[in-house]
């Protein structure tokens, strides 16, 4: 019997025409995997208008990058709604199962515009922020969603096919591909896949798009959710994107409650609680 935290079998799985279980397969197998046409022109338009208009963002350098020249936007849950859909769409959600378990977390959330003139990231693995030897389950599941067609000369993502599967240090120097697709794909990947984005070489095209990180449920994200989206926000959001944030009955929970209740009604202390006095009484009477 696997564990309840062991990936899905989504063998047989087709949701909305997409073959679930040989997308799972060849994340599992590769590392990787596209799926072409996932968001609509529409739903990439109206998430670009919130990337463009009401969204804050920030300039980074970052994973060996030192230009400035790719705006982030991090902690997207406290900053627009615009995307919930995304997180929410059955999809997305059945092949995150399939790889690292229905019980899972939001890690990170991230919008980018890599520009002209951006360079190469360095390869990386996303996974390498918790110090687990290798080879290990796997535990980080990554999908980026492209706004604008990635194509090499824009600096479409590297990656290095199989690399999920090794266990030496990264080497900068090795053999990888860049990920071409039209814009409206996803690229998912395992969260141990050497990988990194690529020169913008580009005179006057811009390269946005959309990252979701998700991590399983029994560790500490990398983004804290619970902290960076304030509550009177995560009220208001549907009942998975709640739990998402991290608001799930793991282990005792809150004093043997539900942490979406107590984001609801604040309670802290379970309301059969009672002191010593209460518990002795009560076993002295059940004696007599």
């Amino acid at each position: 019997m696997n564990h309840p935290y062991s990936p899905v079998d989504q063998s047989g799985v087709v949701i909305n025409g997409l073959d679930i279980g040989s997308i799972v397969t060849e994340i599992q197998s590769r590392g990787y995997a596209v799926v072409e046409h996932f968001l609509k022109d529409t739903e990439i338009a109206a998430t670009r208008a919130a990337f463009e208009t009401e969204v804050p963002i920030t300039q980074m350098r970052a994973i060996g990058t030192k230009t400035g020249r790719t705006w982030r936007s991090h902690n997207l849950l406290a900053k627009t709604r615009a995307a919930d859909f995304i997180f929410l769409d059955s999809r997305l959600r059945a092949i995150i199962d399939g790889v690292i378990g229905k019980y899972s977390q939001v890690n990170i959330t991230t919008m980018f515009n890599t520009l002209p003139g951006e360079t190469r990231q360095d390869l990386h693995q996303d996974d390498g922020l918790w110090p687990i030897p290798r080879p290990h389950p796997p535990f980080l599941c990554n999908v980026l969603f492209a706004f604008d067609d990635f194509t090499k000369e824009n600096g479409a993502t590297h990656v290095v096919p199989f690399s999920h599967q090794w266990t030496r240090a990264i080497e900068q120097d090795v053999e990888s591909i860049q990920v071409e697709m039209p814009s409206g794909s996803a690229l998912f990947w395992e969260g141990s896949l050497w990988h990194g984005g690529g020169t913008n070489r580009a005179a006057d095209e811009e390269r946005m798009g959309f990252f979701i990180s998700h991590l399983v449920s029994y560790m500490r994200p990398s983004d804290l959710q619970l902290v960076s989206v304030p509550r009177d926000i995560a009220r208001k959001l549907p009942h998975k994107l709640q739990r998402l944030l991290g608001y799930y009955p793991f282990g005792n929970g809150v004093d043997g409650l539900d942490p979406i209740d107590t984001l609801h009604d604040g309670v802290v202390v379970h309301p059969d609680a009672r002191t010593a006095d209460y518990w002795r009484k009560q076993n002295s009477d059940a004696e007599k």
